[in-house]
C-alpha cells in the first residue's frame, strides 16, 4: 500500500488557486508559506489565514525566502525563527513544519531547524519516507524534470521508486508516469510513504493546471483513501521502506 500527501512551497498568490482545487477533489495539503519573497508575490497575512481555516496545514519558509546555505548561521537562525513567529501569531497556533528554501541546506542548518521543528522537508527528490521522521527528502515533483532525472534521483536514494520508474519508464508522458510509479507502489508488499511537491506559480507559469486537475481527479476516484495529511503521514507506523 502506498500513503501519499502533497506540499506546496513558496507561498505565491496562486497558492489560492491551488487551494481552492485541492478543496474541489478533496485533496489535503500543507502550504509551507514565507513572509516576503523578493522572487514574487506572496500571500497576505488575511490568506494565509483563509488557507488554514479551509482545513490545510501551514509550515514555515523562513522570513523573507532566502538560501540559508548562503547566510552566516546566525542569520539563517534569524530567517527560521521569524518565519515560524509570523505564522504562529498570524495563525495562534504553533507550526511544527518547515521547508528549505530553494532546497539548500547542510548539517548545520538541519540542527538549527530541529530546536524549532518536528520536521524539516528538502527537495530531494526520488525518496520515500523512512524511520527518520525528521528530515524529509520528496517522493516526486509536480513538474516536469525528465523521466532521467526522476529514475537518476530514485537511484541515488536506493528508494523503491526506482524498479517502478523502470518498469513503467516507457510511457510517453510525465505525469503518466507518476501514476504508475503510484499503481506500482500500491501494489508492493507492505507500507509504503510518498510525498508530493510542488509550487503553484511553476503550475501557472508552465500551464500545468490541466495536468493537476487530471492527476488530483484520477487520485480521488482510485486511491482516496491513500491520501493523508503532511502530519498524519510522518506518523503512520509499520512503514515499510527505508
Amino acid at each position: 500500500m502506498v500513503l501519499i500527501a502533497f506540499s506546496w512551497d513558496d507561498g505565491a498568490v496562486e497558492d489560492l488557486k491551488l487551494m481552492d482545487l485541492s478543496l474541489k477533489y478533496k485533496i489535503p495539503g500543507l502550504f509551507f508559506i514565507p513572509v516576503t519573497n523578493t522572487e514574487r508575490n506572496v500571500l497576505s497575512g488575511e490568506n494565509i489565514k483563509k488557507i488554514d481555516s479551509s482545513g490545510f496545514e501551514i509550515g514555515a519558509h523562513t522570513y523573507s525566502h532566502k538560501y540559508l546555505s548562503k547566510l552566516s548561521l546566525n542569520e539563517a537562525q534569524l530567517e527560521i525563527v521569524s518565519g515560524k513567529e509570523y505564522l504562529e501569531q498570524l495563525l495562534g497556533k504553533e507550526v511544527n513544519h518547515f521547508c528549505f528554501p530553494g532546497g539548500k541546506y547542510n548539517s548545520e542548518l538541519v540542527n538549527i531547524t530541529r530546536r524549532y521543528f518536528s520536521s524539516s522537508r528538502t527537495a530531494d527528490t526520488g525518496a520515500l519516507l523512512g524511520k527518520d521522521s525528521f528530515l524529509i527528502r520528496p517522493a516526486i515533483h509536480f513538474y516536469d524534470r525528465g523521466k532521467l532525472s526522476l529514475l537518476y534521483n530514485s537511484v541515488k536514494n536506493m528508494s523503491l521508486l526506482c524498479p517502478a520508474i523502470l518498469k513503467n519508464f516507457s510511457e510517453d508522458r510525465y505525469f503518466d508516469l507518476l501514476k504508475k510509479i503510484i499503481e506500482a507502489l500500491n501494489n508492493y508488499k507492505g507500507t509504503h510513504r510518498m510525498i508530493v511537491w510542488g509550487h503553484s506559480w511553476e503550475i501557472e507559469q508552465f500551464s500545468l493546471w490541466d495536468d493537476l486537475n487530471d492527476f488530483f481527479l484520477w487520485l480521488t476516484k482510485n486511491y482516496s483513501s491513500n491520501l493523508r495529511n503532511y502530519s498524519e503521514i510522518l506518523k503512520s507506523n509499520n512503514i515499510s521502506d527505508i
